[in-house]
């Protein structure tokens, strides 16, 4: 199973790509997906993502195609792109 994963703002810099295509050996939620991220690229990464408890931070937002997901309910299937944005501050 192949997702391409797409990230925004900050979160480019801390996974060191723009994007990426992920080969899963399972159906995944975007949950787990994230967790996996979280282990390739390591803490920066980690930190923007998941809360203590390694769950999604709930300020993450993230899409597949056009339509805004849930992490823990959003089951992702072969050929999906998966669109990851982090909130930005400042004004």
């Amino acid at each position: 199973m192949n997702v391409a994963v797409r990230y925004m703002a900050q979160l480019r810099q801390a996974a060191g790509a723009a994007a990426e295509r992920v080969e899963l050996d399972r159906p995944c939620t975007a949950a787990e997906l994230l967790q996996r991220l979280a282990e390739r690229h390591g803490r920066p990464f980690r930190d923007l993502v998941l809360d203590a408890a390694g769950a999604p931070h709930p300020a993450v937002l993230l899409f597949v195609g056009d339509e805004q997901v849930r992490p823990e309910t959003t089951a992702l299937r072969d050929g999906d792109v998966l669109t990851v944005l982090t909130p930005m501050a400042g004004g």
